[in-house]
């Protein structure tokens, strides 16, 4: 396919090898919790670390996690901090669930459903007795954040002639050939580009510009694990038993994983109407941790009177990174003579800056048979941000490094991540002694805007003119998630010490899955001529919730 004066480089892996061998145990986890996409820094990482899942203690999750102004659970810890400073006696407690997604493909036989330890928290309660403050709490919570085990399959989809090699094309032909030691020896600046042209997916013609081939159907195949850990630290207290404040401090773990192969039945250049096998594997993985700061007060107007109002604030939760992605192809137009393309990256640092989030709650027992809560809570993921450490700049004190912002994809951030609502309702009711039935429900808005897109190619006054991102991105897929509704219900039992807690919640969520971005025309470039594929995400849960009270 390439002309005789198109040498390419050796690359850095074989593909064969690596992808029938399945020698990374970690392409074994599946089914999903939740499906996103794994990728370098973009406005879809910036999605994934800034929302969150209902999770926490069967209590919480059973009243739709609407718990901010009626306070006294642990899984309240990072909602609203506040909520600690109503216990009035010591708690322990551990939770566990099992997630299935129905729809979810199986995975080496591997069955859907997935266990997880996703809560251990306590509350040492100290009673002051004095004529203001009546208690001192000190609380601590683990709980999982976000779970990112997940599986997703498609076979056979009709491309309509489009394909992978196509975005390749417009990679190489943007951003150019590298230069000095941008890159590791390679030809092209970007690394899809670059595997592409190594594979002959994309050739200069006699003018210089890449042509791409033409596809039929395309295969995808997405296996994730992984998760975002939440460690909360609290202290509170209850002033006259009407006034409730409290401030938590959050650390949190990343531990993400991410295996995709993807491929295409590539029609014969030739125009025979053959076609033949192309395939990528994207294989990334992510670490790091982060740091917030919570802060909540929950009042009651009326002296003696059940009603109560919370209010709560947290701060961005500021996220440092590392990522690692290894790309390999086989192509059906590599030489015998020649190795499979690949690319391997270098470990690359960014950090990630949340929303802030506001929450405002309205709560109610009556008698000692009902209790009530209803909340709100907005963030603005437009206010997110993605930087880079500026190792040139370390302060000689401290050896801390200055940071500088992606302005591309601030761009990209402000133009389509927008404001997320949640809403929550929850009631529980006590129908015997030391029994309790729980409902709830629970409403997110959909962080992306309509026309949103995986942007590859963001202008920014980076060194390199664009975002520094595309030094790293390996995957053009990616997915627009909607709306997510959350139904849950919960039964409890409470003796003089212990209780248990069962909790069941099924989310309701669709998305839009791409494979590749291709522009209708040059004036609608953000318009993509691929269509989307409609996933569904429902999901089940089952949680359990062991606790005792001394």
């Amino acid at each position: 396919m390439c002309s005789a004066q198109c040498e390419k480089t050796e690359p850095t892996a074989n593909f064969e090898i690596y992808i029938f061998s399945m020698k990374r145990k970690y392409f074994l986890y599946a089914f999903a919790l939740t499906v996103l996409p794994l990728q370098a820094q973009d406005i879809y990482k910036v999605e994934q670390f800034s929302g969150e899942d209902l999770n926490g203690t069967a209590r919480f999750v059973g009243m739709g996690g609407a718990m901010n102004a009626l306070g006294a659970d642990l899984s309240a810890i990072g909602t609203n901090p506040a909520s600690i400073g109503l216990f009035r006696r010591n708690d322990v407690s551990l939770s566990g669930s099992v997630t299935t997604q129905p729809n979810a493909l199986s995975l080496y036989n591997i069955d859907k459903s997935r266990a997880s330890f996703d809560q251990l928290g306590f509350v040492y309660s100290t009673r002051i007795g004095g004529s203001s403050i009546k208690y001192l709490n000190f609380g601590f919570n683990y709980q999982k954040r976000r779970n990112f085990k997940s599986f997703i399959g498609l076979d056979g989809v009709d491309l309509g002639g489009l394909s992978q090699s196509m975005e390749m094309a417009n990679l190489g032909s943007i951003y150019g050939k590298a230069k000095g030691d941008l890159a590791k020896r390679q030809t092209y600046v970007s690394p899809i580009a670059e595997v592409g042209y190594l594979g002959y997916l994309i050739d200069p013609d006699a003018s210089g510009n890449l042509k791409p081939v033409n596809a039929t159907k395309a295969y995808y195949q997405r296996a994730q694990h992984g998760g975002i850990q939440q460690y909360d630290f609290n202290v509170s207290m209850n002033y006259k038993d009407q006034i409730f404040a409290g401030l938590t401090f959050g650390f949190y773990n990343v531990n993400m994983n991410s295996y995709t192969l993807y491929s295409e039945d590539i029609l014969d250049p030739g125009g025979s109407g053959q076609t033949q096998p192309y395939k990528m594997s994207n294989e990334q993985a992510l670490t790091g941790n982060g740091f917030d700061v919570k802060a909540g007060v929950i009042f009651r107007p009326v002296e003696n009177d059940p009603f109560r109002i919370g209010f709560s604030v947290s701060t961005p939760i500021w996220f440092s990174l590392t990522g690692n992605n290894l790309l390999l192809t086989h192509s059906p137009f590599t030489k015998p003579t020649e190795k499979d393309p690949g690319y391997a990256t270098d470990d690359f640092d960014y950090n990630i800056r949340t929303p802030w989030k506001f929450n405002i709650s309205l709560g109610t027992t009556v008698g000692n048979f009902l209790a009530l809560d209803a909340e709100y809570e907005y963030k603005d993921y437009s206010g997110s941000s993605i930087s880079y450490p500026d190792y040139n700049s370390l302060d000689p004190w401290t050896g801390i490094s200055n940071n500088y912002q992606d302005k591309a994809l601030k761009g990209e951030i402000n133009r389509y991540l927008k404001g997320v609502s949640t809403f929550r309702l929850g009631a529980e009711a006590r129908f015997a002694p030391g029994w309790f039935a729980r409902l709830g429900y629970n409403y997110v808005s959909s962080p992306f805007s309509k026309d949103a897109f995986l942007n590859l190619f963001p202008n920014a006054g980076t060194s390199y003119g664009d975002s520094e991102s595309i030094l790293y991105q390996t995957g053009t897929d990616y997915v627009n998630l909607g709306d997510i509704n959350r139904f849950t219900c919960g039964l409890g039992w409470h003796g003089k010490s212990f209780y248990v807690d069962l909790a069941y919640q099924y989310q309701v969520q669709k998305g839009d899955l791409y494979f590749f971005q291709v522009p209708v025309n040059s004036t609608e470039y953000r318009t993509n001529a691929l269509k989307p594929q409609k996933i569904d995400l429902n999901r089940h849960n089952v949680l359990l919730t062991f606790g005792f009270k001394f």
